[in-house]
């Protein structure tokens, strides 16, 4: 990016600092500035511009609070990726809801195995503490970005999921459709905040102190059986829920 296309006018009322966060931001909106690439340095934009570097810092801290851009220490300022938000209005999975929202999406099967049900998972699938159950651990990316890190259990009747199957389509819910006739049709989900732990962190490529989305879901089909239990650690700074809500 060019220092020379950015323009402050100290006689506008509105502040320095939000002048140059939004120079910025609409640079990155105009692909001027690109994920990945580096911001100019606080000290380089307070000169050429005739900043205090107080001024310059708080403007990057407001896009970084926006989502907008990462510090990365001892190297930088730079640009962040889309920032997903998935709307809640409906049942979907991870790979439909990507290419919804007009992203590339991309999973990582990290480990298959069938392990005994830990107490929350055999509350959420109705069974006994300790019942065999399929546990797939995934790595979600969008546009290869990692996004979040799950882990699915399976019911027992669901374990002999064919893994090439999973693999070659992408997606748990079509795989489930096509080798057992399973479908989700309803599910209820939690949503809390808290900071990743040691595995999240190194898998999803974040700091300890960056939190994470925590979501639970319960999954339930036509029959209105638990069929998938799913906890996931999604990505603060990239991603968010909107819901979707309407009058009763």
């Amino acid at each position: 990016m060019r220092l020379t296309d950015i323009q402050i006018d100290k006689a506008l009322p509105t502040p320095a600092y939000l002048q140059l966060k939004e120079s910025l931001g609409h640079a990155m909106d105009s692909g001027l500035l690109t994920p990945g690439s580096a911001l100019p340095s606080e000290r380089g934009l307070a000169t050429s511009l005739g900043l205090s570097r107080m001024t310059v810092r708080r403007a990057f801290e407001e896009l970084e609070a926006d989502g907008r851009v990462e510090q990365r220490q001892g190297s930088g300022t730079y640009v962040r990726g889309q920032r997903v938000e998935q709307i809640i209005d409906s049942l979907t999975g991870f790979t439909d809801e990507a290419k919804r929202l007009g992203l590339r999406p991309g999973t990582k099967l990290l480990k298959a195995e069938r392990v005994g049900a830990d107490e929350a998972t055999a509350v959420a699938l109705g069974v006994e503490p300790g019942t065999t159950v399929l546990r797939l651990t995934r790595l979600r990316t969008a546009n290869d970005e990692a996004l979040a890190l799950q882990e699915a259990h399976l019911a027992t009747h669901l374990s002999g999921l064919s893994l090439d199957a999973l693999q070659l389509r992408g997606s748990l819910y079509r795989s489930l459709e096509e080798q057992f006739g399973v479908k989700p049709v309803r599910a209820r989900q939690t949503i809390g905040a808290r900071l990743p732990t040691r595995a999240e962190s190194t898998a999803l490529g974040i700091g300890r102190e960056v939190p994470v989305l925590a979501l639970e879901r319960t999954t339930y089909d036509a029959e209105e059986r638990p069929f998938e239990y799913v906890r996931s650690a999604y990505r603060g700074d990239s991603y968010r829920l909107a819901l979707d809500l309407r009058a009763s």
